[in-house]
């Protein structure tokens, strides 16, 4: 006899954990890209060696743009 509110609970969070990864892996995505974009335009590469070095506390105020 299985609990279905067990199967349920198992289900979201495989589910969580599958959404999660994706994000993670678009947000890698993106890094990669603008990095190559920095290679070759040293606009971006300034503007990644200012992102990477601000402070911790600065860096929510300066966070990527979801759109």
């Amino acid at each position: 006899m299985f609990n279905t509110n067990t199967i349920d609970a198992t289900k979201k969070l495989a589910f969580k954990f599958i959404l999660d990864n994706i994000e993670y892996r678009k947000k890698c995505l993106y890094l990669q890209e603008i990095i190559s974009m920095g290679r070759v335009n040293q606009i971006w590469q300034d503007a990644l060696i200012l992102f990477f070095d601000s402070p911790l506390q600065l860096a929510r105020l300066k966070a990527f743009s979801k759109n």
